[in-house]
């Protein structure tokens, strides 16, 4: 391993790209920023060496790790806290501002808009949350109580 160019530096970033999509951490983001940095130091600087190259990606990787996986941490814990929030919407019954069409909407809750997945549903009419799906607050309508004329039918 004596010889390196630029672009193998950005091949490698583009590979820890998708490894980071593949397995989300926070690690490989770090890692593809280094090559990504190191690509772009060589093409102006040719004549390091690949020591010095896999050093200064090691330094840029150390350095970036930190960050990037406090950053992945807090972007977890947001995800965990939000269903959190939506779960506490779960029994909560509310009339639609808009109308549920081809089985999704969307509607306002403490002034945040929420998506809505649920069957057809006019504007208007009273729902009950009963479920989450993903990002997704589960509608069905709310249950009319049954009147003496429903039991002769």
């Amino acid at each position: 391993m004596t010889y390196l160019e630029f672009w193998h530096w950005w091949a490698l970033a583009l590979i820890l790209v998708v490894v980071e999509a593949l397995v989300p951490s926070g690690v490989f983001v770090a890692l593809a920023v280094s090559a990504g940095i190191m690509g772009g130091l060589f093409l102006y600087l040719p004549d390091l060496s690949w020591q010095a190259q896999l050093a200064g990606f090691g330094g840029i990787a150390l350095v970036l790790s930190y960050p990037t996986t406090y950053w992945y941490r807090k972007k977890l814990d947001s995800h965990n806290n939000m269903e959190e929030i939506m779960s506490h919407f779960i029994g909560q019954d509310l009339v639609l501002t808009s109308a549920i069409q081809n089985g999704f909407g969307e509607i306002e809750l403490d002034g945040r808009i929420w998506s809505l997945k649920g069957p057809d549903i006019k504007k208007g009419v009273k729902v009950r949350i009963v479920d989450m799906d993903g990002n997704m607050l589960v509608v069905l309508p709310y249950p009319k109580k049954a009147s003496p004329d429903d039991a002769m039918e």
